[in-house]
């Protein structure tokens, strides 16, 4: 669901479900007859300074009104606000990503027909918006490689009727082993601070642990692109180039799921109860559900920021802390270069972030123009319920001490 706040915390419109935002039917209605509707995931929402306009991404996936199950047609649905005012009207745009071929969709040849594009992100430098995606088969198991989609900003701000999309595919285009790209996450840029180089450029970062791509489950591999000419995105026929090199970085590694502080799970107890059950799903719940540890994600690349001529990010670790393996989080500043030949770069700071007895997982770096930035993530493990926490992050620096925002009021 969807809220807008202002400054200080108060409230501006009601809640709002992202279904019916995106102009759908509601998920679910429970019947007699109960009637789905199309399952929006995967929200993302950012705001560009110069065009004065936010912006709102979802996956959509389309489903039989009748049974709920997946018809495999699936899209990006874009809400570009029409003012710098958020209340206001929203103009959305719809761009499928099946890729089998129908619907202007490029054929990947996923099996079974379609392919999903997955966890979409959201990034822009000072011509383009950019969302990239992790394209699998959606009734597969085959992973593709991710997808860039490419849009002129100015044409999304002016609120333009149709707006055209470049597609670029990533895959077989990383190394020497011509892996495909994973989780290829796009710069955001406080302010104005663009990179102009080579007619403008985008900067993405990816890692290569995961079994996606191609790897082995720890790497110490850094991988920075760069998607230049963006200029010509606002052209009719725009000439992008895309190169990316990569870095040696300290090691990461797919994480342990992380536990966390034992407590009543009064939600959990209701679905274990047929009758409590029904007033919740309709019925009784097909799982037996417990307290169990947390996902920590895959070691894929998570936020990614441009300022003061560098490259921040993070994503998800194991580390040993005291003997015991926890997750935690592995940090980045990379100071990229641009030529006609393609990006280079090198590493300006690297290290980790962890927290004996405790996990520190899903980093999410935002930064001022100046370079300075507050990392924020869930803190959980034997001391604390899932909570909000952040720390205090720059290049010269690297990370401070962990400050609590706010605790968690009990375990998921």
């Amino acid at each position: 669901a969807l809220r807008v706040y202002d400054t200080s915390g108060n409230p501006l419109t009601p809640v709002t479900a992202t279904n019916a935002f995106y102009g759908y039917p509601p998920a679910r209605v429970i019947g007699p007859p109960t009637v789905f509707g199309p399952l929006a995931i995967d929200p993302s929402c950012y705001y560009d300074k110069p065009t004065q306009r936010w912006f709102q991404v979802v996956l959509t996936l389309d489903v039989d009104p009748k049974t709920g199950q997946f018809l495999g047609s699936n899209h990006l649905d874009l809400a570009v606000s029409k003012t710098s005012n958020p209340t206001g009207a929203w103009t959305i745009y719809r761009i499928p990503v099946q890729d089998n071929g129908t619907q202007g969709t490029p054929n990947h040849g996923c099996s079974k027909g379609f392919c999903l594009g997955d966890y979409p992100h959201i990034g822009a430098d000072k011509n383009g918006f950019y969302i990239t995606t992790n394209e699998y088969s959606f009734s597969g198991s085959e992973f593709h490689a991710a997808q860039i989609y490419a849009f002129s900003k100015a044409a999304l701000a002016s609120g333009a009727v149709t707006v055209a999309v470049t597609q670029l595919d990533t895959f077989g285009t990383v190394g020497t082993a011509r892996n495909p790209g994973f989780t290829v996450w796009p710069a955001t840029t406080p302010g104005d601070g663009y990179a102009n180089a080579q007619g403008g450029t985008e900067y993405f970062m990816s890692s290569d642990a995961a079994q996606e791509a191609k790897g082995n489950g720890a790497s110490s591999d850094l991988i920075v692109w760069a998607l230049t000419n963006t200029q010509s995105l606002n052209s009719t026929s725009p000439t992008l180039n895309l190169s990316n090199t990569t870095l040696t970085v300290n090691r990461y590694a797919i994480p342990p799921q992380s536990e966390q502080k034992h407590g009543p799970t009064p939600l959990a107890e209701c679905l274990n109860t047929p009758s409590c059950s029904a007033t919740l799903i309709g019925g009784p719940d097909p799982f037996h559900e417990v307290e169990g540890p947390l996902d920590s994600s895959d070691s894929r690349m998570q936020q990614v920021v441009y300022a003061g001529g560098l490259l921040s990010g993070a994503l998800d670790t194991t580390l040993t802390l005291n003997g015991v393996n926890h997750a935690a989080i592995e940090w980045f500043f990379v100071k990229p270069h641009m030529s006609a030949i393609g990006v280079s770069g090198s590493v300006v700071n690297n290290g980790y972030l962890g927290l004996a007895l405790n996990n520190v997982i899903y980093p999410a770096i935002g930064m001022t123009e100046d370079g300075k930035g507050i990392m924020a993530f869930t803190l959980v493990g034997q001391d604390f319920y899932p909570s909000a926490a952040y720390s205090p992050i720059d290049a010269q620096q690297g990370v401070g001490d962990i400050h609590v925002a706010a605790l968690g009021q009990g375990p998921q």
